[in-house]
C-alpha cells in the first residue's frame, strides 16, 4: 500500500512565510495553474494535462460550528471543477473560515461516518492527509455542477481526498480525484484495483506553497461569484466543522 503522496511532496514548502503577509490577496485563475491563490495561503492546484476545467466560481457556505447541527459560521470556498472526459473527476476548494479555526481531521464532516478504505498522513496544521472512500451521489456537492456541463454521471463514486490545513488552521485546502463505481450495490474493490487508483490519483495534479517563485497578484483573474448549482449544504460537510469562538 502506498506511503507517500507524490502529488503532494511539495508540502516542506507550506511553512507560512512573514515576508509575504503584505501581498494583495487574490484567488482565480492564473499562469501556472486553473486555480490559484496570492496569499494566506499561498498555493497553486493544477490539473493533469488530461483534465479540461468545467467551472469555477466564489460562494459563501454555511459552516458547522462544532457539533452544533443549527446556525453556524459564514465562510467562504473557491473551487475549481475539472474533468477528463467521463472517466474522472478533479474538485479543488479553498475555504477560509473567516478568522475562525478548522478542527483537523474529519471531525464534523459526513467521512465521521463512512467507512475509510485508506488513509495517509497525520490530522494537524501543516501537514496533508490522504483518504479514499466511496461517496453516494446523492452526498456529492459537485455532481450537479459535473452533470450541468456533460461531465457527470450517476451512481457513486470512489474519491481520493487530500486535505490540508495552513498553520493557523483559517484556511483548508481540499482536493479530489473522482471516478465513477462499476457496482451500486455493495462494491467490492479488491487491493489491487485500490492501488491502481491511488496511483492515478496522485498523478492527477500538482501543487505547489509559496517556494521560490512567488504568485503575483497582477496575473491571477479573480473567480466571481457563482456557486453554479453547487450543493452548499452538503459542500459544509465536506468540509468539517469549526471550532467555536477559535481564535
Amino acid at each position: 500500500m502506498k506511503t507517500i503522496l507524490p502529488a503532494l511532496a511539495f508540502l516542506a514548502l507550506a511553512l507560512s512565510c512573514p515576508a509575504h503577509a503584505g501581498w494583495e490577496l487574490v484567488r482565480g485563475s492564473g499562469p501556472q495553474a486553473s486555480f490559484e491563490s496570492s496569499a494566506r495561503p499561498e498555493v497553486a492546484v493544477k490539473a493533469a494535462p488530461e483534465f479540461s476545467t468545467v467551472a469555477q466560481g466564489k460562494m459563501t457556505v454555511l459552516l458547522h460550528e462544532g457539533r452544533s447541527l443549527e446556525g453556524g459560521l459564514d465562510g467562504t470556498v473557491w473551487y475549481c471543477l475539472s474533468a477528463h472526459g467521463d472517466k474522472a473527476q478533479l474538485a479543488v476548494a479553498l475555504a477560509s473560515a473567516n478568522g475562525e479555526k478548522w478542527y483537523p481531521g474529519i471531525f464534523g464532516s459526513s467521512l465521521e461516518s463512512t467507512k475509510i478504505l485508506y488513509a495517509c498522513g497525520p490530522d494537524r496544521p501543516g501537514t496533508v492527509t490522504q483518504r479514499v472512500f466511496v461517496r453516494q451521489i446523492r452526498l456529492d456537492p459537485w455532481m450537479p455542477v459535473f452533470k450541468a456541463k456533460d461531465a457527470g454521471w450517476n451512481g457513486s463514486l470512489l474519491v481520493s481526498q487530500y486535505e490540508w490545513l495552513d498553520s493557523s488552521s483559517e484556511n483548508k485546502l481540499v482536493v479530489e480525484y473522482r471516478e465513477p463505481l462499476n457496482s451500486e450495490k455493495c462494491p467490492v474493490i479488491i487491493p489491487e484495483e485500490l492501488d491502481r487508483f491511488i496511483d492515478r490519483a496522485n498523478v492527477s495534479f500538482s501543487a505547489r506553497f509559496g517556494g521560490e517563485e512567488n504568485i503575483e497578484a497582477s496575473a491571477i483573474t479573480p473567480y466571481p461569484w457563482n456557486g453554479e448549482g453547487v450543493e452548499w449544504r452538503l459542500l459544509s460537510d465536506v468540509l468539517g466543522a469549526v471550532e467555536q469562538g477559535g481564535s
